[in-house]
């Protein structure tokens, strides 16, 4: 359970796409096809539930049962399919659904209810240039009574139970993927801000942790720039909060005017900034500290770091860039006294 709770748990949507939903469709599958299997199994047993074809649709719901555990093993492992994969397992599994209808009654099967789960399945896990198109086969597939099953489909007014279920779905669709890209929009949207400093509009220490872990996870090179602004808090107790902020402003726009695209600027302490310089190497590091210092007015202290040169990961990453960092401000220290004397 603690491997299907870490994949559940995984960012989704990271790079703005509706559809880019992990493991939770294989998960959703398979509670589906499980719950379906066991509970169609099951309900054979009531009063006046047809047992015609008791042998094949006792077949069907261990098979839906036995489908439903391996997705959601392949959930749990992380090991979701691709988009076009799950589409055609889904378009391949409408005569499963027409032929478990034919077992449990064709027009009167009481498999129809749950029928709802497809349909949901399909509109949110699907974008529309699949989502139709496999909503066109499901409504074949419970159309399909029609053909064997016509004295008895008549009686029920089972062509008209088709149209309708035809507009239900297709109504389904239209809202369901409407209100899934304003959840998701919404979703990106928080989670930018949770990602953003308020005051200088770079990224927050969360949004720092992301992205170091991104850079990480490439496998390629890349940097740790840190910016230690010096003398700062003089600034906020001589003249005020108001302008200390507006140096913070004005150091995170020089300093963003200087970072390549990739690169991500964070403000990570009072006065501390960072730049995550993803491909850079020591020459690429060595211009943008020539820049930085350049661009950046307020006196400020540098220290850099490199993976692989430095240190192999994140953590280690950091505690370099840290370390050197404070070893310059000792430094300057030392010599503050000499210099005055």
């Amino acid at each position: 359970m603690r491997g299907l709770r870490e994949s559940l748990s995984h960012q989704l949507h990271a790079d703005g796409n509706l559809w880019d939903d992990g493991p939770l469709p294989d998960f959703t599958s398979g509670l589906m096809w499980t719950a379906t299997g066991a509970f169609g199994m099951a309900v054979l047993a009531l009063p006046g539930s047809d047992r015609d074809h008791i042998v094949l649709a006792l077949g069907l719901g261990m098979f839906a049962v036995a489908w439903g555990v391996i997705s959601i093993g392949m959930a749990a492992r992380g090991h979701g399919m691709t988009l076009g994969l799950r589409a055609l397992i889904t378009a391949a599994t409408m005569p499963l659904v027409a032929l478990s209808m034919f077992a449990t009654g064709g027009a009167t099967s009481f498999i129809q209810p749950v029928m709802i789960f497809t349909a949901l399945f399909i509109s949110y896990f699907f974008p529309p240039r699949l989502a139709w198109p496999l909503m066109a086969l499901f409504v074949y597939a419970f159309a399909t009574p029609l053909f064997y099953d016509n004295t008895r489909a008549l009686d029920v007014g089972y062509p008209a139970r088709v149209v309708m279920f035809a507009l239900a779905v297709a109504g389904t669709t239209v809202a369901v993927q409407f209100l899934k890209g304003r959840l998701v929009r919404a979703e990106l949207h928080q989670r930018t801000m949770a990602e953003l400093d308020p005051l200088t509009g770079v990224a927050n220490r969360r949004g720092f942790d992301l992205a170091l872990e991104r850079a990480a996870a490439t496998g390629d090179p890349y940097a740790l720039i840190l910016i230690d602004l010096d003398d700062f808090k003089r600034v906020n107790d001589e003249q005020g909060h108001p302008a200390g902020d507006a140096v913070l402003q004005s150091v995170a726009i020089a300093a963003a005017s200087v970072a390549r695209q990739g690169d991500c600027l964070a403000r990570i302490g009072g006065d501390e900034f960072a730049l995550i310089a993803p491909a850079a190497g020591p020459a690429g590091v060595l211009r943008l500290l020539r820049d930085l210092r350049d661009s950046v007015e307020h006196a400020a202290t540098y220290a850099a770091a490199i993976v692989p040169e430095d240190a192999g990961t994140p953590d280690g990453l950091v505690a370099i860039a840290d370390a050197r960092l404070l070893a310059q401000k000792r430094d300057l220290k030392q010599r503050a006294p000499a210099i005055h004397a």
